[in-house]
């Protein structure tokens, strides 16, 4: 049996259902390999806490995702806490501003020097980032994505900052680390893009009252009759004036035949089944586009007192297994709820996570409760609940020449199969994969409106 749709959407993550949400009124199909529906966005309720184990940070309301939150009624917090804190060897140095690191870290004189140097260039860089990323008149959210791509979009961040002093240099390693790269592997532009958004703009400074997953659940519940779990794409082709998609599913092959597709999966997992269909210029374009891993630890504690990290968002660990340590219960507690325990997640990026890949989930926890208990002793005897997750393509990261992939990236295939995702995009988050959702919904719109839809069923 074929079925037949307007369009077609492989991957039920933001970018899936946030094109879906736009295209409802088309009857599209999507198709989700998955048991649950939001992609890399993952959390657990428990009780008034969540414990996360992926995309955790909102936008403000007025982006798009900020107006699916007010939409399905949910809440985000302002993150409060301290954001800017390093944790050196077994102490952490809490609530400093950018301008006071290499004073006040515990440095020796010609790292302190070196930190000075490298700071001023990435204050640069993240100024002149936030700049450019304002859309101009006439200009298309697709050609800002390019210009911000293009910026340092050759040179990696290591040859960007220089010889650094070894003390600097694993500080800043860290850093990339947090965006899933390396230094010596992520371009000027990527990391410029972290400054920009999370260190200087703060425009992601918000968490879901009840974890981030709970907007993907939302979403999930409105768009059910559109929604196909556990159905795998295996092929996508051509087929006279639309596409042919084939699946796997719980009751067997499926073939769906519609005038477009939206393929919303992270490029890893859409080779497979696009590889028939795409040109040698999208395949080479996807060639540039590079994933690294995160491996997540999200802990449950159950304390009721005053703990060292209740003040404290986010703590860089330079010296630890994992490379991030984030406090998600800081927003609500902040708002004056009764303390009930808290929730931490650390992970490892990078060439700190990828190692970890080949153990198993036992041994990380063990590996970062160990650091956790070094960098926090408080936290011994208040562990109740532990979720590992290893991520090994948790998000793209813009290598050096990433930005000559962008404009096959945005075209598609032969105006009929559009890609979204934040891999897609100039910096990985909810608000960018929303956005390229946008554009290729908006695309499909034109290709129906030319082509004629199908009847919508009774």
């Amino acid at each position: 049996m074929v079925e037949e749709r307007d369009v077609v959407i492989i991957g039920a993550g933001i970018a899936g259902m946030t094109a879906a949400r736009r295209l409802r009124r088309h009857d599209p199909l999507v198709l989700e390999a998955s048991d649950r529906v939001g992609g890399r966005i993952w959390s657990r309720q428990r009780g008034n806490l969540a414990m996360s184990v992926g995309a955790h940070m909102f936008p403000p309301p007025e982006s798009t995702v900020g107006g699916m939150v007010s939409a399905y009624g949910l809440e985000v917090l302002p993150i409060t806490g301290s954001m800017l804190n390093i944790a050196l060897g077994d102490r952490v140095y809490r609530d400093m501003r950018p301008e006071a690191l290499p004073l006040r870290l515990p440095l020796a004189p010609r790292a302190r020097v070196s930190f000075a140097r490298a700071g001023l260039k990435v204050k640069r860089i993240g100024d002149e980032y936030m700049r450019l990323a304002v859309q101009q008149p006439g200009e298309s959210a697709a050609d800002v994505r390019l210009r911000l791509l293009q910026y340092g979009g050759d040179e990696s961040f290591a040859d960007f900052l220089g010889p650094l002093h070894p003390e600097t240099e694993r500080i800043f390693r860290a850093l990339c680390n947090r965006t899933i790269a390396d230094p010596h592997e992520i371009s000027v532009s990527a990391m410029a893009a972290l400054f920009g958004h999370v260190w200087d703009a703060g425009d992601l400074g918000r968490n879901m009252r009840g974890g981030a997953g709970l907007l993907p659940e939302a979403m999930g519940d409105d768009l059910a009759a559109h929604i196909r779990l556990r159905t795998r794409a295996t092929r996508i082709a051509f087929d006279g004036a639309g596409v042919t998609v084939e699946a796997e599913g719980p009751d067997g092959s499926l073939t769906v035949r519609a005038r477009t597709a939206i393929c919303a999966v992270p490029a890893p997992d859409l080779v497979p089944f696009i590889a028939g269909a795409a040109t040698p210029g999208l395949m080479a374009a996807l060639d540039r586009v590079t994933f690294g891993p995160h491996v997540v630890l999200s802990v449950r504690t159950d304390e009721t007192g005053p703990m060292p990290w209740d003040d404290i968002y986010s703590v860089l660990t330079p010296d630890y297994a994992f490379n991030m340590l984030f406090n998600h219960t800081n927003s609500l507690y902040a708002g004056g709820a009764p303390k009930e325990g808290s929730v931490l997640m650390v992970y490892g990026g990078a060439s700190r996570g990828t190692p970890l890949l080949a153990k198993s989930h036992a041994e990380i926890e063990a590996l970062f409760l160990a650091d956790l208990e070094r960098l926090y002793p408080e936290i011994r005897g208040h562990v109740v609940e532990t979720w590992v997750l290893p991520w090994a393509h948790a998000g793209a990261f813009a290598a050096p020449g990433r930005w000559r992939a962008q404009e096959a990236l945005e075209r598609g295939l032969g105006g009929r199969i559009f890609l979204a995702g934040d891999w897609v995009s100039d910096f990985v988050s909810m608000e960018t994969a929303a956005l390229t959702a946008v554009d290729a919904a908006d695309r499909v719109e034109q290709v129906l409106s030319r082509t004629g839809a199908i009847p919508q069923r009774a």
